[in-house]
Parts: structure tokens; C-alpha cells; sequence
């Protein structure tokens, strides 16, 4: 199998007029789950390129205080995840939305995740209405992990063992 393509928004330009009915989805993926997975395997049924935006260290920063992997590395684990078509890296200081990313692939769907369930929940539903992008809710399996749940898990883990071997 070959990974998908972790392309930059000027290149995926040049080839979106070939890429027939494009659908979009996004993440941090720090680290990935079988959530994001799910959802990433049921986008792909609702169009036939499947575009993964990947979230970049800043929004991790702010989210969760740091990335656990960086940007390169959770592009790469993407892009073997079968289905996916091309990644495209996206980061912008200060700015946790990839309305940006939106504006610049125009996909002609975007999906949201299991824990996404109404325009209210995504930040990107204005963009999506104005650039006529239909939006799916609910993508993949049910909210049943959290990577920021994994871990401050696994951070208590190592805490209680240094302080018992301490």
C-alpha cells in the first residue's frame, strides 16, 4: 500500500480540478484512535477523494498544552490510513478553525466527527454555508476515546511510578 500524498495547498491546487466530488475532514490525531480512523474510513464512502486537514502544533498547544507527536509525524500516520487520498498539514498561529484550509481546498463536503452533531459544534459551519461545502455530522463511531483523555492517563501513570520508585 502506498501512503496517501502529504501535499501543500499550492499543489493540491493544481489538482483539485481532477480530484471529482472532494471531501474534506480534520484533526489533531495526538495521537490517533479508532475514532478518528472510523472516521476517516466513513468519509471517504461520501465522495471520491478524501482530503485530511491536520491540525498543527499550536492548536495542540492551546488545546492540551503540547503536541504528544508533531506535526510531521501525525501527517505521515495519516497518510497510511487507508482511504485517505492526500493530507495537507495546516497551521496558523492562533487560529484553531480551518476555515482557512476550507476556503483554500473548497472541498464539496466536510465531515465532522462522532462528537460533532450540529452546526452550534464546529466553528467552520459560516464558511461551509458561504462556499456551499455540505456538512456531515456524526462521522465514525461514537465519541468512546479521547487522545487528551489517553494522555493525562498515561502522564498519571508515569507520576505514581516515579513518585513510587522515588
Amino acid at each position: 500500500m502506498q501512503p496517501a500524498q502529504i501535499v501543500s495547498f499550492e499543489a493540491f491546487e493544481k489538482l483539485r480540478d481532477t480530484l471529482g466530488t472532494i471531501v474534506c475532514t480534520s484533526g489533531g490525531f495526538d495521537p490517533p484512535h479508532p475514532g478518528h480512523v472510523s472516521c476517516l474510513h466513513e468519509s471517504k464512502k461520501f465522495g471520491d477523494t478524501l482530503v485530511v486537514i491536520v491540525n498543527g502544533d499550536d492548536f495542540l498547544t492551546r488545546k492540551k498544552g503540547r503536541p504528544f507527536m508533531d506535526l510531521v509525524t501525525r501527517c505521515q500516520i495519516v497518510s497510511f490510513v487507508g482511504g485517505v487520498d492526500y493530507v495537507i498539514p495546516f497551521e496558523i498561529e492562533n487560529d484553531h478553525t480551518v476555515i482557512k484550509a476550507l476556503e483554500l481546498i473548497r472541498p464539496h463536503i466536510f465531515t465532522k466527527g462522532g462528537d460533532r452533531k450540529d452546526p452550534a459544534s464546529i466553528p467552520e459551519w459560516d464558511v461551509c454555508q458561504k462556499n456551499n461545502i455540505k456538512v456531515i455530522f456524526g462521522v465514525g463511531w461514537d465519541k468512546k476515546w479521547s487522545s487528551t483523555d489517553f494522555l493525562r492517563e498515561w502522564g498519571d501513570y508515569w507520576h505514581e511510578k516515579k513518585v513510587l520508585e522515588g
